[in-house]
């Protein structure tokens, strides 16, 4: 689990079970009578809740990057001959698509973060640069470099070998709430 998802999964997931709790308890003593079908409901309201936490706080602890390109809806994808900088990509319901084989890399070490609520991370990467990659998907998949993972709550960090040696490395942040999360190396 990356350090991002474990600073924010505990807070949330620790106040939705203090508030099922809070709850349950109500619904036993008989001062606020709630019924089952009432608990589930509120169970359901209170996970949704927790989850547009959790992402509240990972987009805000995103926030320390200067430049941001965010998009409600619709796609984001690199063009030719682009600056890669540090910065935020966002993109609410739509798809992110970057092929850095023709993007501009700086010397050293290059942050990126990628978001999207629903939809598809795609991010080709030439096989000169070092990538050192966590992605999260609430629900969906996730593959990178070859490691798959499906399911709920997917996880995965992935560093190429020779990663700090390499002139261009590339550590790219990656999380979606609903959605698949693609992340390639060109052949040589």
């Amino acid at each position: 689990m990356s350090s991002r998802l474990r600073d924010v999964l505990g807070l949330t997931v620790g106040l939705y079970l203090v508030a099922v709790g809070g709850l349950l308890a109500l619904d036993s003593t008989g001062l606020l009578p709630i019924g089952t079908s009432s608990l589930v409901e509120g169970a359901v309201g209170l996970f949704l809740i927790a989850l547009g936490v959790l992402s509240m706080l990972a987009s805000w602890r995103a926030h320390r990057f200067a430049r941001q390109l965010s998009r409600a809806f619709g796609h984001v994808r690199s063009g030719e001959d682009w600056r890669l900088e540090e910065g935020v990509i966002r993109a609410a319901i739509g798809d992110i698509h970057l092929d850095l084989r023709q993007a501009t890399l700086p010397e050293g070490e290059v942050e990126v973060n990628l978001l999207c609520w629903v939809g598809t991370i795609h991010v080709q990467a030439p096989a000169s640069v070092g990538l050192d990659v966590e992605a999260q998907a609430f629900i969906g998949s996730v593959d990178v470099l070859g490691v798959r993972e499906d399911g709920f709550i997917r996880d995965i960090h992935v560093r190429t070998e020779a990663y700090d040696e390499a002139p261009h490395r590339l550590r790219l942040r990656i999380s979606t709430v609903v959605g698949e999360i693609l992340v390639v190396r060109a052949t040589p």
